[in-house]
């Protein structure tokens, strides 16, 4: 009989082993449970007192270690397994690392772009060469033909904007010889040679009233601004080697749209009137310059000469301009060189020009006027004699250029005529002299990429004139090829 109740009670503690053993673990304790979707972390929390020894034994079957893959909540949310020193942050999804996450892109003619992922910051680098070919027979007398091959260009950009999208900034340096010569001759010329042409800030958090504020171009005249890689011809004319007012140190005013009208846009500006590169003090002898633009059938690409897209729609732009350059130094204001008797000059700049784009055709008018008076200085020769005053470069000029593009391919044949006039010899020394010009240009890139071969007479004073005219200048041939980024 004993032993018959000894093994009823053993099968009873079996069968109630079995039974406990069967029942799922309460979700409170168990660490075989996922955590609730508000908890941060998938750590298995401390089993609390009462708790039956099998749970933690049949949770254990169950329980990934801890460094497996998370395991989806009862929310259908995945929680990763926890990471030493994560933030909070990080969990969120919104963590301030991810501001600052740079996108890298590229497009020809923009270059290489690292910008951040809120487009506060970025970064363009662009770079052009130019390699060169010129050959010039000149027709006089005992005059031996010349020819020269060159890295006329090569230019290395950086541009972008800083703390905000209207905070800009854009700085070129100009790496060949003859990109670091130019402007305004010092009196001591490796001063002035330098690869910086251009370092401006930009802040356009007003359409109306967009600041430049550095050395720039200055908005005087089409030509000038227009990039000498956006250029139709080999490189730019006569009349604004003459005629320009170049680079300078200063701040300018101006807008793009004015009044949102898509049809008016102008530039007012004060500089420093030295020229680029000027680093010493000096007087109040300013250059101011304003300049306004009408395009009546609405705002178009009237900065890139060529209409390389054949557009449908009509594209003119018309522009004057007015610039007043006080003490000037320069012969020809911020560049040219310094008169021989030290003095300076007061000159007045007048342009008007007009650019017309449509279906390929290009048409290009631009008029200058340049009136002066010398302020004479005191310098003298090696024999203490006062050295006589130079007249000003006083006179007019006028540009005429036409470009078509061919029915077939990117090939577009180019025209120019350019010519500057001394009214009066008495009063001024500059030069008459003419160009008559005709050229090819092809576009395997558009402007980025391009060869361009051009062929110009070149002759001094008047068609008329037994001693200069047309029949006794010289002849030049140029090609080019352009590749940029």
């Amino acid at each position: 009989m004993r032993s018959i109740c000894i093994s009823v009670a053993a099968f009873s503690l079996l069968f109630a082993g079995s039974a406990w053993a069967d029942v799922p673990p309460d979700s409170s304790t168990s660490p075989a449970s996922p955590p609730p979707a508000a908890q941060p972390s998938t750590l298995p929390s401390a089993s609390p007192p009462g708790t039956p020894p099998s749970a933690p034994t049949a949770a254990t079957t169950v329980t990934p270690p801890p460094a497996a893959p998370a395991a989806p909540s009862p929310t259908g949310q995945t929680h990763p397994a926890p990471e030493p020193a994560a933030s909070p942050a990080a969990h969120s999804g919104a963590g301030h690392s991810n501001k600052f996450d740079a996108l890298v892109k590229f497009k020809p003619g923009t270059g290489a772009v690292i910008s951040t992922a809120d487009e506060k910051f970025s970064l363009a680098v662009r770079a052009r060469i130019q390699l060169r070919y010129d050959l010039e027979v000149p027709h006089e007398p005992e005059a031996e033909p010349e020819h020269l091959f060159q890295v006329r260009r090569m230019r290395l950009q950086f541009q972008g904007n800083a703390f905000g999208k209207h905070n800009k900034f854009y700085v070129q340096l100009g790496l060949s010889p003859r990109d670091m010569t130019g402007g305004l001759i010092a009196d001591v010329p490796q001063t002035r040679i330098n690869p910086l042409r251009d370092a401006r800030l930009e802040f356009d958090h007003l359409r109306d009233l967009t600041v430049w504020v550095g050395q720039m171009k200055i908005p005087f005249s089409r030509q000038r601004v227009v990039s000498s890689g956006n250029l139709e011809m080999v490189d730019r004319s006569i009349v604004n080697e003459e005629m320009q007012v170049d680079r300078d140190l200063g701040i300018q005013f101006l807008s793009k749209d004015l009044f949102g009208l898509n049809q008016l846009a102008y530039n007012i500006g004060v500089f420093m009137g030295e020229g680029r590169n000027a680093f010493e003090f000096t007087d109040f002898g300013l250059l101011w310059v304003a300049r306004v633009e009408w395009l009546p059938f609405g705002k178009f690409d009237d900065y890139s000469e060529g209409d390389l897209a054949r557009s449908t729609h009509p594209g003119l732009s018309i522009g004057v301009a007015y610039a007043f350059h006080d003490n000037a130094i320069g012969t020809r204001s911020v560049h040219g060189n310094i008169p021989k008797d030290g003095g300076t000059s007061d000159i007045h700049h007048f342009n008007a020009d007009a650019l017309f784009k449509y279906r390929g055709l290009s048409t290009h008018l631009s008029f200058h006027y340049r009136d002066g008076e010398r302020n004479p200085g005191d310098a003298v020769d090696e024999d203490g004699n006062p050295i006589p005053v130079e007249l000003p470069r006083n006179g007019v000029a006028l540009l005429a250029q036409v470009g078509c593009m061919l029915p077939f391919g990117d090939l577009q044949a180019v025209g120019r005529y350019g010519t500057i006039a001394n009214l009066d010899t008495t009063t001024s020394s500059m030069l008459s002299r003419s160009e008559l010009a005709a050229g090819l240009s092809y576009y395997f890139g558009g402007h980025q990429y391009k060869i361009q071969v051009d062929y110009t007479r070149l002759w001094d004073d008047t068609l008329t004139n037994p001693d200069g005219g047309i029949q006794n200048g010289t002849d030049r041939l140029r090609a080019q090829v352009q590749l940029s980024l």
